[in-house]
């Protein structure tokens, strides 16, 4: 539907705040709000945040054009295991795929004598292996049998089946037989819902493609109800809006297609976040970047390069390994709310909060385990009220629950405190490294863009340890999965496995598999309102050395796919040197193609003007904060009075509706021109 006044609202459901962006692009103004999550319905905590958003703004609900939502609903929902009840079709032989198939990255980098891995999302007893089998290549070798087919789909629905997932031994190459048993099913028990393998990954990796379609069913009531929901109180509240709901690989997609494969939406936050993060680091320094996302529940961490790569296809949601499209962030146990034990080793341990938690013992709400903002309000290091002074902080209560840590410790609390501190940024700048060294670079040549509600207030103590300087914190810090959310542009894609040596590989193979995948693409597009005019393809192929797990993207030219022929090996070696730092004298093989379809973003949140909120509360000039086991006269400053060009010398506190950003003593911030701080030490000695 046309509207005048044509607005766009981003939307961010995290498990401990839920944020809101609108975008008035009539003036060009951004306003943002941040507001309790509300598990029970995350659509509550949505429309009490658009309420503040239309009162402090000259926008009506009428007017937005449209609403996109990025949501931790699916990561929450495996988390919380309150999934629908999944049977597993899969092809005879392979009943314990799931069990057997693979395992995290934090499960084999775990101790091997106490790590346990996550419990299948298909339970065994609803698991059946179907009599049938297809070669690699997409030939029938055993046709499937209906009748024993029957009796096993019958056999689930008894124990009580709310939702089928399908993933038949090499369907990437010829889906018939998954197609056969979704008719079966429609005809036994039609309205249940089914979800084939071949229909959301056409590539092979059984485990992957198993475990993808499996999560997919199991997440996709609590999607459906959500945006269910979503849509019809905006129907309520005025003329509905189109709903597009954030990808992992940082794209869009429609509502209905969000519905139908919710998995491909599990990441959505973190990819939000990061291709922000991108758009700042390109204005605000040379070179590549890390962005890093310090929220409430967790940490996360993505490389940005100067020269936008492909996304990977590597993702894992929890323990489960899924070989989702992502932009490759690191998810790592350290956000605020993370609980703080000292186990019988003394040494301190940072476990990830449960879901629905209290959260930190100072926010009131019914915690008692200390956690990492505990720890930095012991320290002075945030202020009496956080949301500007809506939040009120009980010191009382963090000191309470660190004294335990401390008497575990044998320190007193501000030790406590500072160790506990310590610990945490170590381990996210240990993290930091290791991401580093697997792309071969070196995490001292990083720019470190901090942002979630505590990325501000770590960065520059993780820029001390890395040296990793200018660190770059954005204007509205706390909210960037939002404000990436606005920005983001509707994408699909899809891929399919060859799995050929290159030798072997003809123009006219390619042409025919990448004129398929481009019809298909296009579909999908058009089916999520978008005519030929909107979107451009873009063709890819994965390749790697034979025998090799890993693969290495390479674009291709669609107009002419047998042009790549000629220089694809030799862009691969090159690739893989780059990379890896090294070559393999090995056959290259393509072991996939690919189409993405895609249409350009119409919205920079970088040109548009941010609308900083007021404090609610009274800001004092100065408090006492710890740096280093002493407490320092600290000078605070309102985010709001800064303007470009200035500097703020450490020690240094600055506040804002959003975050808080804590100045080193020996480090200065300068504003830049789109209000963005960059950190760096007073006498710069790069090494």
């Amino acid at each position: 539907m046309f509207k005048l006044m044509a607005a766009r609202l981003g939307i961010d459901i995290g498990g401990t705040f839920t944020d809101l962006s609108l975008l008035d692009e009539s003036s060009g103004n951004i306003y943002a709000t941040k507001v309790p999550s509300t598990p029970a319905d995350p659509t509550s905590g949505i429309f009490t945040g658009l309420r503040e958003l239309l009162d402090i703004s000259n926008v009506s609900a009428a007017d937005i054009a449209t609403v996109v939502n990025s949501t931790s609903i699916p990561s929450l929902t495996v988390a919380e295991r309150n999934g629908s009840k999944v049977a597993l079709l899969t092809s005879e032989g392979f009943e314990h795929i799931l069990l057997l198939g693979g395992v995290s990255e934090d499960f084999a980098s775990s101790n091997p004598h106490t790590a346990t891995q996550a419990e299948p999302l298909a339970d065994l007893t609803l698991t059946r292996g179907i009599p049938e089998r297809m070669s690699a290549e997409g030939q029938i070798l055993q046709p499937l049998d209906s009748s024993v087919a029957s009796n096993m789909i019958q056999e689930i629905i008894h124990l009580g089946a709310e939702h089928i997932a399908i993933s038949l031994l090499h369907s990437y190459a010829n889906p018939i037989h998954e197609r056969i048993l979704r008719d079966l099913i429609s005809n036994l028990a039609p309205g249940l819902p089914v979800t084939l393998s071949s229909e959301l990954r056409r590539i092979f990796r059984e485990f992957e493609r198993t475990s993808l379609t499996v999560m997919n069913a199991y997440i996709q009531r609590s999607m459906i109800a959500h945006l269910k929901i979503l849509h019809d109180k905006f129907t309520d509240l005025s003329a509905p809006p189109d709903i597009l709901v954030a990808r992992s690989d940082g794209g869009l997609m429609g509502s209905e297609r969000a519905q139908h494969s919710p998995i491909f939406a599990a990441l959505s936050s973190s990819a939000c976040a990061a291709r922000a993060a991108h758009e700042i680091a390109c204005s605000a320094a040379p070179g590549d970047a890390l962005a890093l996302d310090w929220g409430g529940s967790t940490t996360e961490i993505t490389l940005l390069y100067q020269t936008p790569r492909p996304p990977l296809r590597d993702g894992s949601v929890g323990p489960y390994r899924l070989g989702l499209p992502t932009l490759g962030t690191r998810h790592i146990g350290a956000g605020a709310g993370s609980l703080i034990d000292i186990p019988i080793t003394g040494m301190i341990r940072i476990n990830a909060p449960a879901p629905n938690a209290p959260g930190p013992a100072c926010y009131g709400l019914g915690g008692t385990v200390a956690t990492l903002t505990d720890a930095n309000v012991i320290l002075g290091r945030l202020p009496l009220g956080l949301l500007g002074g809506r939040v009120p902080i009980d010191t009382g209560a963090a000191e309470t629950a660190m004294s335990v840590v401390a008497k575990a410790l044998g320190m007193d609390l501000v030790e406590a405190a500072k160790a506990v501190i310590d610990v945490a940024n170590e381990k996210v700048y240990g993290n930091i490294c290791r991401l580093a060294s697997e792309k071969n670079l070196d995490a001292k040549n990083l720019t470190l863009i901090a942002f979630g509600g505590a990325g501000p207030l770590h960065a520059n103590a993780l820029g001390m340890l890395g040296n990793m300087f200018p660190v770059v914190i954005p204007p509205q810090p706390g909210m960037l999965s939002a404000h990436g959310a606005l920005s983001a542009s509707q994408r699909h894609e899809l891929s399919q496995t060859i799995l050929k040596p290159i030798t072997t590989v003809t123009g006219t193979l390619l042409d025919q598999v990448l004129q398929k995948l481009q019809t298909h693409v296009s579909t999908q597009l058009q089916d999520d309102g978008l005519t030929k005019d909107k979107y451009t393809f873009l063709a890819e192929a994965d390749l790697r050395y034979s025998g090799d797990s890993v693969e290495i993207t390479l674009p291709l030219h669609l107009a002419d796919p047998s042009a790549n022929l000629d220089k694809l090996e030799e862009q691969f070696v090159s690739a893989h040197q780059i990379l890896s730092g090294f070559q393999k004298e090995l056959p290259v093989e393509i072991v996939n193609l690919r189409i993405i379809g895609y249409t350009q973003s119409q919205v920079s949140t970088l040109k548009a003007k941010s609308q900083l909120r007021e404090s609610e509360s009274a800001i004092p000039d100065q408090w006492r904060i710890c740096f280093d086991g002493d407490f320092l006269d600290t000078q605070v400053y309102e985010r709001l009075d800064l303007t470009p060009d200035m500097s703020v010398s450490g020690p240094a506190v600055i506040l804002q509706y959003d975050a808080t950003t804590l100045i080193h003593p020996g480090h200065e911030a300068t504003v830049g021109p789109d209000g963005t701080l960059l950190i760096q030490p007073q006498a710069i000695e790069r090494v």
